[in-house]
C-alpha cells in the first residue's frame, strides 16, 4: 500500500480532515517502518490503526465500547470483518485507505 511510514501517515492525515475533520489522531507508538493509532471520534468510538510498511501488513478496526463492530485487515490476505459480525472474514480485494476510512466515516455516521 505504502512505500514508508511518512506517506501513510500524510493520506490518512488527509483522509480524516476530509471524511472525519472533527475527530482527533493520537499516535500510541511509531516506529521506523511501523506505527499504531487511533483516530478518536468521541470517548466511546474510535478508529485503531496500525501499519507497517516494512512487512506490508495494515490492519483497521471501528471500536465502540471497546469492542471491534467492524474492521478490515490483510492478516492471512485481505478481509474484512462486517458490521455485527466481527468475528467474520470475508474475504476481499486489498482495498485503498480511501475506501476503508470512506466506509468507516459511513458506519460512524450512523451510529
Amino acid at each position: 500500500m505504502f512505500a514508508n511510514i511518512e506517506d501513510f501517515l500524510q493520506e490518512l492525515n488527509s483522509l480524516k480532515q476530509e471524511l472525519l475533520p472533527a475527530s482527533k489522531i493520537e499516535i500510541v507508538y511509531r516506529r521506523v517502518g511501523k506505527v499504531s493509532l487511533r483516530i478518536f471520534i468521541n470517548k466511546a468510538l474510535f478508529i485503531d490503526v496500525y501499519s507497517n510498511t516494512d512487512t506490508a501488513r495494515y490492519d483497521f478496526s471501528l471500536i465502540k465500547d471497546r469492542k471491534r463492530i467492524f474492521g478490515y485487515d490483510n492478516l492471512g490476505g485481505w478481509h474484512y470483518h462486517p458490521l455485527g459480525k466481527p468475528d467474520e472474514h470475508i474475504k476481499c480485494k486489498r482495498p485503498s485507505l480511501k475506501y476503508i476510512l470512506k466506509e468507516m466515516a459511513a458506519l460512524v455516521l450512523e451510529l
